[in-house]
């Protein structure tokens, strides 16, 4: 490795700023590509499940973990990537996440039977779970405090296309492979990035080769949040019954001991919950925790709802959420600019509450209404997807200390993913209340009724931005000059 190479997993403000890599591009390139393809997965899968469940003859309430799996893995697999770059560097794990991601994948192309997919699924979320923070944490290595704010702003650009393209790529994809066809096209396409990873990252270099990991506090959290999930899964077939409710009380009680545990632990644990003490770190993941379930479902249900109560196919289903792509793309760039200078209350709050008009724009003119009208909820709801995500972000790392960034990112992140399962579940709950517990999609006996959902989580985003900080004034400790 050359002197002027920067190799991944150490901090960039612990040595000076380099001369320009001559490598940096092509790098960069990679890192944005592999952490794009655990977007794109996100949601380009939701068009393929009315067609997964037809296929494997299956009803929607047992689907619904093909997204719920990925979703949760994702969850588990985030601090997991955490205390692997810290232990071992960013390229190893990377590459471990990546050769994960793509068995899933290939595993899910395969898969014999719902189950099967379902454990498939799981596997590929776990490695997509690491691939977008291990991206975040590589580029900044590679970039530097000076070309810092740039190179994020590319990197954004370029990530914000995943909900744009996602929904188009998956309705060409399926309506010409099949779904089988779509899970073997992320097979070569994470192995096309693992291979060219090797030959192009630097070598990584440990930060701490003796870091431990929790494997107390990550079996617990798996265990509490699968628990409480089966439960919501049970609800949409069983209805409210001790099969249902027991595994929920017991999710929750793990979650309870994983709390105490993490609490004990401290910055040690797989999940640091003290940050929580921080006024703008519970405000931020209480408005993550509520986006997840939000937006998810979103992703999830929107494909089935404009194949199953419209009657579009595959490719004109996800042809219709490129708007809520776009309009979202439009709004973390228009947000992200705005940060800077307007305060998260006004703008996370105006976000919410532009999803809560484009959801009830669903809501108040019923499936049959103009599909024009539709569209255009589809934009303002995405416009205030885009508004929430950056500000969040912006207003929590202007009040923290270098040294909490990395819990509190870890803990918004896993907030994210958590509430985003949590929605898929619910939504899945409502679908197959209002049409039937054996449906394999959302049909016109459900309507719109779903879309109370993003409503309400869009109301909560709302009330929830209302608590982070002005613009440049710190909510609770001021970070220290260092």
């Amino acid at each position: 490795m050359s002197t002027t190479e920067r190799p991944l997993g150490y901090l960039p403000s612990a040595r000076p700023e380099p001369r320009p890599e001559p490598r940096l591009g092509p790098r960069l390139a990679l890192l944005v590509a592999g952490g794009l393809l655990a977007l794109l997965n996100t949601t380009v899968t939701g068009v393929a499940i009315p067609d997964v469940a037809a296929d494997l003859d299956a009803p929607l309430g047992s689907v619904q973990w093909v997204g719920t799996a990925y979703v949760l893995a994702v969850a588990v697999a985030i601090p997991v990537s955490g205390w692997a770059s810290i232990r071992f560097g960013t390229r190893a794990p990377w590459l471990a996440a990546l050769a994960l991601f793509g068995a899933g994948a290939g595993a899910s192309a395969f898969a014999w039977s719902l189950p099967a997919l379902v454990v498939a699924r799981a596997v590929q979320g776990f490695g997509g779970g690491m691939l977008e923070p291990l991206m975040l944490t590589a580029v900044a290595t590679l970039a530097g405090p000076a070309r810092m704010g740039r190179i994020m702003g590319l990197v954004a650009g370029a990530i914000g296309l995943g909900p744009l393209l996602g929904p188009l790529l998956g309705g060409v994809l399926v309506d010409t492979i099949g779904w089988r066809g779509l899970f073997a096209a992320f097979l070569v396409a994470a192995a096309a990035v693992l291979v060219a990873s090797w030959r192009a990252l630097p070598r990584g270099v440990p930060l701490d080769p003796a870091l431990r990991l929790d494997r107390v506090g990550l079996a617990l959290l798996s265990v509490g949040s699968v628990a409480v999930l089966v439960g919501l899964a049970e609800t949409s077939e069983d209805g409210a019954t001790l099969a249902v409710v027991g595994p929920i009380v017991v999710g929750l009680a793990v979650l309870a001991v994983f709390a105490r545990h993490a609490a004990r632990r401290g910055g040690a644990a797989v999940v640091d919950v003290q940050v929580l003490r921080h006024p703008t770190v519970l405000s931020a993941t209480l408005v993550m925790l509520t986006l997840g379930l939000a937006i998810y479902p979103l992703f999830y249900g929107l494909p089935q709802f404009f194949q199953g109560v419209r009657g579009y196919d595959v490719l004109a289903s996800g042809l219709l959420l490129a708007p809520q792509g776009a309009g979202s793309l439009v709004g973390m760039v228009v947000g992200g600019r705005l940060s800077d200078r307007v305060s998260a209350r006004v703008l996370v709050p105006s976000g919410g509450a532009a999803v809560v008009v484009g959801m009830a724009v669903y809501l108040a003119v019923g499936p049959t209404a103009p599909l024009a009208v539709l569209v255009a909820a589809s934009v303002v709801a995405g416009l205030g997807v885009g508004f929430v995500g950056g500000p969040t972000m912006s207003s929590l790392y202007r009040v923290l200390t270098p040294r909490e960034i990395p819990n509190a990112t870890t803990t918004l992140f896993v907030a994210n993913q958590l509430g985003g399962a949590v929605g898929i579940a619910a939504l899945t709950g409502i679908v197959t209340a209002a049409a039937g517990a054996h449906v394999t999609g959302w049909t016109t006996l459900a309507g719109g009724t779903p879309f109370w959902l993003p409503v309400l989580a869009g109301a909560a985003v709302a009330v929830g931005g209302l608590w982070l900080p002005r613009a440049g004034v710190p909510s609770g400790t001021e970070p220290q000059p260092q």
